[in-house]
């Protein structure tokens, strides 16, 4: 044998055998990972077979082992790599931005140059695109017609400062007559014609009334007179009825009072009859009493001899005749008292003819004198009317003084405020003049220019626009998912998509204002969307060794810095817990 234990030969090489059959291996060990056995069982056998393969001759079974130095190896590689990418998530830091487009704008507004007033343009000194710089002329317009309204304008104004000077001097005087003529020279409403009518014929009733209390017709028309005629012929007539009147109610006193005299007459008869009457009556009902005393005294004295020798018919006689008695008084007092009610009756009814004819007197008296002071007072009265009425026709007249004063004082109102308008008028024709010379105000480009050599411009009308030439801002639009973490001085990205971020980079900038409320959807946009305005820290971008100056009107991506100190995992575990939140949606 050799030393690698294998038989050798004379020549020192290890001696081979046939083997004409297959090599049975046992299976290998279940568990995976561990080193793995094979033990090669080697057959004694001396035959040989042409095409058989030829190997070493064992004496012993052999044992094969893997070498586990690589697959540990990969084992601790793949730990390694594991470990070192959580540390790295867990410390690595990466920036969360929220993404918003929108487009460069001024800072400034775009300045619309618009037309000072009605007018022709008779010439356009710039054109579009040109740059312009503040107080250089950009537009010319023609002044001929500006100053023929201006003279116009005066000239009313003219007419109007001495017509209420002339309304003013008539009302502070306080002349009626003056006041009178210029309402005449005044086109007033029909309604304030009549009101001076009225006041007319009111001034011709006091006139009248004048003439009334004075008795005097002189001066008065035939229709006044006439009326003058009827009221002292209706004062006369009032006073002779009053008189008629005083003198039948007199003669009703004389009439009354001799019925009072004879009813006050009849009084005292009735009362002396009423004396009389009770006097007989008295004396008439005394003796009846004293007769029927006797005759009960009498039965009284018979009733014990009845019992004894006087028959039952006497005694029986001498109660029927008192009894007669006492029938006898019982009328009389009966008939007495009748009497006595009838008689007092008629002095009641006596005493009431006599109150009756006392208030009528009374009444008459009241009457007479009523009618002596109505007869009295009838001239004063009349006087009274007259008087009233003319102070009424002065309250009337003042009245429509005041109203034609108003109205004077309206068309002086009306004139002032045409004065108003026409001072501002004349105001804005003398700005004209002063501005028929557009001029820029601020230095920009020149935009949508509408102006031409004899283009007819109406006040306020736009005749271009200008855009200033301040630095751009980048105004873009943040969603609502991500509007809730954008705050100001917040540092973005400008990304402008005419130049490519892969090959010229982007501009720094810094949010400078968000917006407090969400524009709605539009045909542009269909979401809600807050308006954010980043300042630029420059104004162009460097291309190889150039610069480009950026435009107004750019359309622009702009990167909102929202986080600069995020942790890489953050985004695994946001991924696993939206997982978890999703299946808890699963049903």
């Amino acid at each position: 044998m050799n030393g690698n234990g294998f038989k050798s030969n004379g020549n020192g090489k290890p001696q081979r055998k046939i083997l004409n059959r297959s090599i049975t291996l046992p299976p290998l060990p279940p568990t995976q990972g561990s080193m793995r056995e094979t033990t090669a069982l080697v057959p004694q056998t001396t035959a040989q077979t042409t095409n058989a393969l030829v190997y070493p001759e064992f004496d012993q079974p052999v044992v094969l082992r893997q070498s586990p130095r690589w697959s540990r190896l990969i084992v601790w590689t793949i730990i390694g790599v594991v470990t070192f990418g959580v540390a790295w998530a867990c410390i690595a830091e990466i920036e969360q931005v929220a993404t918003a487009t929108g487009q460069l704008k001024p800072k400034a507004t775009v300045k619309e140059v618009q037309a000072p007033g009605s007018g022709v343009v008779t010439q356009v000194l710039v054109a579009e695109g040109d740059a312009v710089r503040p107080g250089d002329l950009l537009v010319r317009f023609d002044s001929a017609t500006v100053e023929a309204e201006l003279q116009g304008a005066l000239l009313v104004r003219r007419s109007l400062v001495e017509e209420n000077r002339l309304y003013r001097s008539v009302i502070d005087s306080g002349d009626t007559t003056g006041l009178m003529q210029a309402i005449a020279r005044l086109n007033l409403p029909p309604d304030v014609q009549q009101l001076t009518r009225n006041r007319q014929a009111v001034m011709e009733e006091n006139q009248f009334y004048q003439a009334e209390l004075a008795g005097d017709g002189r001066g008065l028309n035939a229709g006044d007179l006439a009326r003058l005629q009827t009221a002292s012929a209706e004062l006369r007539s009032r006073a002779n009825t009053v008189r008629l009147d005083i003198a039948q109610r007199q003669e009703q006193l004389q009439q009354t009072q001799i019925k009072l005299a004879d009813a006050n007459q009849a009084l005292a008869t009735d009362r002396q009859v009423l004396t009389e009457v009770n006097a007989r009556n008295r004396t008439a009902i005394a003796q009846a009493v004293d007769s029927l005393a006797l005759e009960e005294n009498i039965l009284a004295d018979m009733a014990p001899l009845a019992r004894e020798a006087i028959a039952n018919v006497q005694v029986e006689q001498q109660r029927q005749r008192a009894n007669d008695r006492r029938a006898t008084l019982q009328e009389l007092q009966r008939n007495a008292r009748i009497e006595t009610q009838e008689q007092e009756q008629k002095i009641a009814s006596r005493r009431a003819e006599i109150e009756q004819l006392q208030k009528e007197l009374n009444r008459i008296q009241l009457d007479i004198a009523r009618g002596r002071e109505e007869l009295t007072n009838t001239t004063a009265s009349t006087q009274k009317n007259v008087r009233e009425a003319i102070a009424t026709n002065n309250k009337r007249i003042a009245d429509i003084d005041s109203q034609l004063t108003q109205s004077v004082l309206n068309v002086v109102v009306a004139n002032e405020k045409r004065l108003a308008e026409i001072d501002s008028k004349i105001s804005q024709l003398r700005q004209q003049l002063r501005y028929q010379e557009v001029r820029a105000s601020v230095a920009g480009t020149v935009f949508d220019l509408q102006a031409y050599n004899g283009f007819v411009a109406n006040t306020s009308e736009i005749l271009l626009s200008i855009v200033p030439q301040d630095n751009l801002i980048a105004e873009v639009f943040v969603t609502n998912q991500e509007i809730g973490f954008v705050r100001e001085q917040m540092a973005a990205d400008i990304r402008i998509d005419s130049f490519p971020f892969s090959e010229f980079g982007d501009i720094k900038g810094e949010v400078v204002s968000i917006s407090s409320d969400a524009l709605p959807p539009d045909q542009i946009y269909n979401f809600f969307r807050f308006p954010v305005r980043v300042s630029l820290d420059q104004q162009f971008l460097q291309i190889q060794d150039r610069q480009v100056a950026l435009q107004s009107g750019m359309s622009v991506s702009v990167n909102i810095k929202i986080r600069e100190n995020r942790k890489v995992i953050s985004l695994f575990i946001e991924l696993f817990t939206n997982k978890v939140e999703s299946l808890k949606q699963v049903r």
